[in-house]
């Protein structure tokens, strides 16, 4: 139970920590969300965003699949507990948001991956036409 317990820790650390990666304006650029605004309810929203911007994004992060899983998990205990139980939905609500900037992130990531190849590959493609 103890390893279970340090697993579960493990993972949960490893996603917060890219969660809590700055996001830069590029990202808001191209989905219109605002990086310091990012809320609980912006999981979905994102996750279709990756489908759209980057359609590869939801089978190469690490993660993700089971990160969606945990949002489900925690979005019905934060509606269970919403009334009866302020405190537990505050803490689920705040895990839901950073599920949302987890995938907001790996989003990021991908597109200024994606900006820099455009970028290398441009300067190439220009010299290969200067000299035709």
């Amino acid at each position: 139970m103890a390893l279970l317990r340090f697993a579960i820790s493990q993972w949960r650390m490893i996603w917060l920590t890219t969660a809590n990666q700055p996001l830069s304006d590029s990202l808001r650029a191209a989905t219109g969300i605002d990086a310091e605004s990012i809320s609980p309810g912006d999981f979905r929203e994102l996750l279709g965003l990756c489908d759209e911007l980057s359609p590869g994004l939801k089978k190469s992060t690490p993660w993700l699949r089971e990160l969606t899983g945990y949002y489900h998990v925690i979005a019905k205990l934060e509606k269970a507990f919403r009334t009866a139980q302020p405190a537990v939905a505050k803490w689920a609500s705040t895990e839901m948001r950073a599920c949302s900037r987890y995938v907001a992130v790996a989003l990021d990531q991908r597109l200024s991956v994606d900006v820099d190849r455009r970028a290398a590959v441009r300067p190439s493609q220009g010299v290969a036409c200067g000299t035709a």
